[in-house]
């Protein structure tokens, strides 16, 4: 029987079948049945990061292999191969399959080939990096996180940094669409003439595939040195280069200009401080024309949706800097706040699948 991987919207694997749990049993031990299927949630990123580690999505990137093939290829042991494979097939990350011998044949499906390959557009490959070298030891800290209150410092490197700024670009295409039909029901038109500021752009995909939404407009990408390249060859790949580009900037000390039709940012507020964002959208306001919008996709806690997916993704992230050093999860509140003081006010609230994108304008 044919027990290939599922489609990408089974997003969880059950891991406890509840309509075996007695109707009306100990709601203590059905709550512990709940707990622990949390707690085991370690399982997932430990065996697909073993996976890369090994090189086995490389392996069956060039198609389906039995256990002993890729032992074989990757010198390891048959039993503990056969074990991890298997793992894989339970997460829905391999396929499986029973050959004419027998034995279990697995493939990794077309669609997962870039999640694992350094150099896909939507790799995975620099966020299973950040994990092995900085998130596994950072979440042992984070109960005397909690107990110190100490905000901790993004623990990154340099080079790290690089290599997670494209294990997050999968975020983008949703969000920019999200964004770009915002934008048009807002009456926002790009025109003959018209530019955007990307804050902090990292690779630049959100710019870069608003440029192909709205062909007349330009993009100034603004980061730092080590950054700038790498979005420049990304605006080559993406076909958009002659309407990018990267900038060299100190986005708290130089000149961002005055006349942007639209402001950016995008994972960038949830870095900051209450006082810093505060002071990045006075600066903001400086920088944006009349008529001009500032977009916000961010980790936003809308109070009013407390059960949403997007507020506990929010939560989580949250959580997950107390571990591995950043900012929080601003509320809305919050942005409406600091944009009231900086002359601005928010126009549109709109729900992307983790994120949310905040539109803003002149008050």
């Amino acid at each position: 029987m044919n027990t290939s991987a599922t489609t990408a919207s089974a997003n969880h694997t059950p891991l406890v079948d509840t309509t075996l749990l007695p109707a009306g049993g100990d709601g203590e031990v059905q709550a512990a049945h709940r707990v622990y299927e949390h707690l085991v949630g370690i399982w997932a990123p430990g065996v697909v990061e073993a996976a890369q580690d090994l090189g086995a999505f490389a392996v069956l990137t060039e198609g389906p292999a039995t256990a002993a093939q890729i032992a074989e290829r990757l010198d390891t042991d048959l039993r503990a191969t056969r074990v991890l494979l298997d793992g894989l097939h339970a997460y829905d990350i391999l396929g499986r399959v029973r050959g004419d011998d027998g034995q279990p044949v697995y493939s990794l499906p077309p669609e997962l080939h870039g999640v694992f390959a350094p150099g896909g557009l939507y790799s995975l490959a620099g966020k299973i990096t950040h994990d092995r070298k900085v998130a596994w030891n950072a979440w042992r800290n984070l109960a005397d996180n909690v107990r110190s209150g100490t905000q901790e410092l993004n623990q990154i490197s340099e080079e790290d940094y690089t290599s997670l700024v494209h294990g997050i670009n999968f975020w983008a295409p949703p969000i920019t669409q999200v964004l770009a039909k915002g934008l048009r029901e807002h009456g926002w038109t790009s025109g003959a003439g018209r530019s955007m500021i990307d804050v902090g752009c990292g690779t630049g995909i959100y710019s870069q595939l608003l440029l192909n939404e709205f062909p007349e407009l330009r993009a100034r990408g603004l980061d730092v040195e080590r950054i700038v390249p790498i979005a420049r060859e990304q605006a080559e790949r993406l076909g958009v280069a002659d309407r990018f580009r990267p900038e060299i900037c100190d986005f708290w000390n130089d000149d961002w200009g005055n006349d942007s039709s639209l402001a950016l940012f995008v994972n960038i507020f949830h870095l900051q401080t209450a006082e810093s964002a505060h002071e990045l959208l006075l600066k903001t306001s400086k920088a944006l024309a009349e008529d001009g919008v500032i977009a916000i996709a961010d980790h936003i806690v809308d109070e009013d949706k407390d059960g949403s997916t997007q507020n506990k993704f929010s939560r989580l992230f949250a959580a997950s800097m107390l571990a591995t050093g950043g900012g929080d999860a601003f509320t809305v509140l919050d942005y409406d706040k600091w944009l009231a003081d900086a002359g601005l006010r928010r126009i549109a609230l709109l729900d992307a699948p983790m994120h949310r994108v905040l539109l803003a304008g002149h008050a």
